[in-house]
């Protein structure tokens, strides 16, 4: 008796096991971890400078020309809305840290990127991404624009686009060999 309770136990243990294996996804693929941003590169600054002019005209982005300092290594572009409608603070939550219990209604969110090329030598640079992000807002007084900060994913992926069109690598998190800035895929 003692021994069909015992095989009955052990049984139920390696049933339960087997669904209990089956549950677990022991081969999913670890995430990659950000790059450091500034991203350094064994490229001049100038030749930088062209690959990075070269991807603006292609994704239509306009750039500031107040701000814009070609000479020096510096690109802003103006502001451009990504998001609005329904799931504007989850998409502005996905690309930034939101005032914490804040109950606003978001309306749109945009976002205007600084791309810095430093010079560490002839052969090679530093490539920083700078995102200001903001929402707008409706209040009593109509609407404004609330900064938000960057939580470092869009200048993440900027930064992957940018980087692997530069040295010719496929950086993407997801290894499939798209490369996004703004609306934009090239």
């Amino acid at each position: 008796m003692k021994l069909r309770s015992l095989a009955l136990a052990v049984l139920v243990t390696f049933a339960f096991v087997a669904a209990v294996n089956a549950q677990i996804v022991f081969d999913k693929p670890k995430e990659k971890p950000d790059l450091e941003n500034p991203y350094t590169v064994n490229v001049p600054r100038e030749q930088i400078a062209r690959e990075i002019q070269e991807v603006l005209q292609t994704c239509k982005i306009v750039i500031d020309t107040e701000k814009t300092k070609v000479e020096k290594g510096r690109f802003v572009t103006k502001p451009w809305v990504f998001t609005q409608g329904l799931n504007v603070k989850n998409d502005l939550e996905h690309v930034s840290r939101l005032p914490a219990g804040d109950a606003r209604n978001w309306l749109k969110g945009r976002y205007a990127l600084e791309i810095n090329i430093l010079p560490l030598d002839e052969k090679r640079s530093q490539l920083q991404i700078i995102a200001y992000i903001q929402g707008q807002i409706a209040d009593m007084a109509g609407t404004k624009w609330i900064d938000s900060p960057s939580n470092g994913n869009l200048e993440d992926d900027a930064l992957r686009g940018l980087a692997g069109k530069i040295i010719g690598l496929d950086l993407s998190k997801k290894s499939n060999g798209k490369r996004r800035l703004m609306n934009c895929e090239y």
